[in-house]
């Protein structure tokens, strides 16, 4: 059994009203055999479960960020090294925050609107007419501030993390090839590299951490903060895949 078959185990079908008999097979797993495996995995690879489970949206994520934060705290960096307690407690809140949103991204996944800030509308300056005015009266024309719906999300607040050129798939037609062959051809996307969606840019945990550190060099975000993130995301995928090997260790 592997980690993505859970999902459906916390959304179960509604029931055959009927006196069909439901197939059994020797091989298939009970619900009450799926939770006690899911507890012992849970016992034996804590942080990849709870990471699967959050990422899935099943649990609440708190218990993974927890988990990342001690495993960060106890890297160790020189440029964290470097700084105080409270200041390194708090830098590593928001690289771990970044690096689980990383983590966690997908296809299918939504992002907040950077255009809007995810409240769907944006207040511009236009000229509103009050009156349109009649024979003998001017009109009446405003400059003032109104809200116009997001043309980048209309007006949803949120858009796709799906890349814009494979729409989410990994791969993409060679349109060269194709015109040669006569045949679709496709390739991987250059866009994404296969992965279907854009990972964050690391700029956004630059710019926050930023603020914390006026005075960040770009030697210590590269040599730092930087890695701290990639050892983070590297983590989760390695956390993840150990607990898909006990969950299969244990189910098998």
């Amino acid at each position: 059994m592997n980690l993505e078959a859970l999902p459906k185990f916390y959304s179960p079908k509604s029931p055959k009203l009927n006196d069909e008999t439901p197939a059994t097979g020797s091989a298939s797993l009970t619900i009450t055999d799926v939770m006690a495996a899911q507890g012992m995995v849970q016992s034996k690879a804590p942080l990849g479960f709870n990471l699967f489970l959050a990422k899935m949206g099943i649990q609440d994520p708190q218990p993974a960020i927890d988990g990342l934060t001690n495993y960060a705290m106890a890297l160790d960096n020189p440029v964290l090294n470097k700084l105080t307690e409270s200041t390194r407690l708090e830098i590593v809140d928001c690289l771990v925050k970044f690096a689980y949103a990383d983590y966690s991204r997908s296809a299918a996944s939504k992002s907040e609107c950077p255009h809007c800030h995810g409240k769907g509308v944006i207040r511009t300056m236009r000229d509103v007419v009050k009156h349109p005015g009649v024979k003998g009266v001017e009109p009446t024309v405003v400059h003032e501030e109104v809200e116009e719906i997001c043309r980048h999300c209309q007006g949803k607040g949120e858009v796709s993390t799906a890349c814009k050129d494979c729409n989410g798939r990994g791969t993409a037609v060679d349109r060269k090839r194709s015109e040669l062959l006569g045949v679709p051809v496709m390739k991987l996307c250059g866009r994404c590299n296969g992965r279907g969606f854009a990972r964050l840019p690391t700029t956004l945990a630059r710019r926050n951490i930023g603020s914390l550190l006026p005075d960040l060099t770009d030697y210590q975000w590269y040599s730092g903060y930087g890695s701290v993130i990639n050892s983070l995301v590297t983590k989760c995928w390695a956390e993840e895949a150990w607990a898909e090997k006990q969950l299969h260790d244990v189910t098998r």
